[in-house]
């Protein structure tokens, strides 16, 4: 009886996991995919109310008995005065969007780059937008409660198809954890949990507001602020003896020093950087003020020296993709190639004379070579549905031959063995976990955006604020 007792917990807790991502994706996507005009004021509430309110419950489930919470355990009154404190800010946060619904935007924008730590959890969790995503869905949910019953839609009822592929994507991933083996399960309520769904209610939200040349500017401005803060903090690190605020496991490199600013990751930090320069490269390309083409290459090139001295080698290569995209639009499709082919001759080489000095593939990508390569031998034993969502790290460790790892340390080559998570290549990791079916969907999800943001006459014709604004998010 003793026996069966924890086997009997396990289960049910395992069961009510599955239950619960599975409730929280049809959520999602029920208010992704739903047309306006066929759905009533308050039943898109409770939708939205639903999501928002059972992620936590669900989330708190799963990871209660977690090891790297258990400071909460011993001081629960630390966690209750947290979570007073958190439904306080979202209280004064959504009275402030209540008043002005451009405000969630910026205070989204605002809030995206900081991690708090819960526990010890050292890299932290994104509290800070998950509070911001509370706010905003409040002031939905009580504004659609109060309109009455046959109030006409926010919309004509057409949903566009970012909406449809997003929402087909997060059911999928829902539904594909059903058979994934138990930590696998565990991972996918740690990703439906913390992004999923936090995350497509914010970008439903966003899809709500009449977006203007002002607030894009705003946008832009604030994104800007941010990265010449993050840019000056990593600078006063290095300053500083390569003293590194956070992630101090950093400063153990005697051969180089990867500043990370105010995140914990150093290529986090690349690719806030990486995005916020190709937003602004694709906005300076249009502006015919001197004086602000001039300030934007200077935060150009205060953000170039963070982006190299971060030595984010994905966020820089991403940099250069963007351009590209940039490029094309504003100078034609031959210049723009030509740009491409130096910038291509130019990784390859770098690349190239890296490999010449005698460091492996895998040592120059700090190891994911290795879990690429299994993660693609993991898609061809299961094609079509994979090992089911969340279930990398637990199909790798148990595969990965031993004789191999044995190698590679002998090696002294980077592992993830202790705490992989994914193949650190997003295609890779859906292809081994659901598949050709979750590749598919995915591929359809690009397209659909793709085609919103690059697609029409973005090419042939240069437009306003909007124009610029497509251009620079679809680069």
């Amino acid at each position: 009886m003793t026996i069966d007792a924890p086997i009997a917990v396990t289960t049910l807790t395992l069961a009510l996991e599955k239950t619960g991502v599975l409730v929280l994706v049809l959520l999602a996507g029920a208010v992704l995919a739903l047309p306006h005009d066929r759905v009533a004021p308050r039943t898109r509430a409770v939708m939205v109310a639903s999501a928002l309110g059972l992620t936590p419950l669900l989330l708190a489930l799963a990871l209660w008995n977690n090891p790297k919470l258990a400071p909460l355990h011993h001081h629960p009154l630390r966690g209750v005065a947290a979570i007073l404190a958190v439904v306080s800010v979202v209280a004064v946060l959504a009275h402030l969007i209540d008043r002005h619904k451009q405000l969630l935007p910026l205070l989204a924008i605002v809030a995206l780059p900081f991690r708090i730590p819960l526990g010890s959890v050292s890299s932290g969790l994104l509290i800070p937008l998950y509070a911001v995503i509370a706010a905003g869905g409040l002031v939905y949910v009580v504004r659609n409660w109060k309109e009455p019953a046959g109030a006409p839609g926010e919309s004509d009822g057409w949903v566009r198809p970012p909406e449809l592929a997003l929402a087909a994507v997060v059911v999928a991933y829902g539904l594909q954890a059903l058979y994934s083996p138990a930590p696998g399960v565990l991972k996918a309520v740690e990703n439906v949990g913390f992004f999923y769904v936090p995350f497509a209610t914010l970008f439903y939200l966003l899809r709500r507001l009449e977006w203007s040349g002002a607030l894009l500017r705003r946008c832009l401005f604030v994104l800007l602020a941010l990265a010449g803060v993050f840019v000056l903090v990593g600078l006063a690190e290095l300053a500083a003896g390569s003293h590194l605020l956070l992630n101090r496991s950093l400063d153990q490199d005697a051969k180089f020093v990867r500043i990370n600013s105010l995140f914990y990751d150093p290529n986090i930090y690349g690719r806030f950087l990486a995005l916020t320069m190709i937003l602004l490269s694709v906005a300076m390309l249009f502006e015919r003020r001197p004086r602000r083409v001039l300030a934007a290459a200077a935060a150009l090139a205060l953000m170039g020296v963070g982006l190299l001295l971060s030595l984010s080698q994905s966020s820089m290569v991403a940099l250069l993709a963007g351009l590209a995209v940039a490029a094309l639009a504003a100078w034609g499709r031959r210049a723009a190639a030509l740009a491409a082919a130096l910038a291509l001759v130019a990784v390859v080489v770098v690349v190239a004379l890296a490999l010449e000095s005698g460091n492996s593939a895998n040592f120059l990508t700090s190891g994911r070579a290795s879990l690429v390569t299994r993660g693609v031998d993991m898609f061809k034993d299961r094609p079509l549905l994979g090992y089911g969502s969340g279930s990398f790290a637990t199909e790798y460790l148990a595969q990965i031959p031993k004789q191999r790892d044995s190698f590679e340390q002998a090696q002294n080559l980077p592992l993830a063995r202790p705490a992989t998570t994914d193949s650190h290549t997003t295609p890779v990791t859906i292809a081994a976990e659901q598949g050709i079916v979750g590749l598919a969907l995915y591929a359809i999800l690009l397209i659909a955006c793709f085609r919103e943001l690059l697609g029409g006459d973005l090419f042939t014709r240069i437009g306003g604020a909007g124009w610029v604004a497509r251009l620079a998010v679809g680069a």
